[in-house]
């Protein structure tokens, strides 16, 4: 088996916030509590503030300054995105679904602020439908990797 990501750790002023996006609205499994936590975020609590997430705010957060790049690992390993940029930095954290759709509303009805969904042109059999959330400040990407139509 190649090496491959395990887990992704994450600091956030407001656990709960991100726990509910995970778990409510991703379908992530749950999980345990680290230590004491001040609040459990309920299902019908907002998330953010609502509202579009403009495309722009995608490209300023990534703070690319400069073309090239690479992407390490395959199908089989997961990948890494790496891109040219300052200062280094997470940019985003991509979760791949089969219900791209039902996220995508469920983020919207807890005041997630969220781009449309789109289709990318990924390779010459796959499409991407794609949508980026920004939750508590932590952008994320949720997808579906879909075979082209004809």
């Amino acid at each position: 088996m190649p090496s491959r990501i395990n887990h992704v750790k994450l600091v956030t002023p407001n656990p709960g916030v991100i726990n509910a996006f995970l778990t409510q609205v991703c379908d992530i499994p749950d999980g345990w509590p680290l230590g004491e936590n001040d609040r459990v975020v309920g299902p019908d609590e907002p998330l953010g503030g609502g509202g579009d997430l403009p495309m722009e705010a995608i490209f300023d957060a990534r703070k690319v300054t400069g073309p090239g790049g690479y992407i390490a690992g395959d199908s089989a390993s997961r990948q890494f995105q790496i891109l040219r940029g300052e200062p280094s930095d997470f940019w985003a954290i991509c979760i791949s679904t089969r219900y791209i759709e039902d996220i995508h509303e469920r983020a919207k009805a807890r005041a997630i602020p969220c781009t449309p969904i789109t289709i990318a042109d990924w390779n010459e059999r796959d499409n991407i439908a794609n949508f980026f959330c920004i939750v508590d400040g932590l952008m994320f990407e949720i997808i579906r990797v879909e075979p082209k139509t004809a």
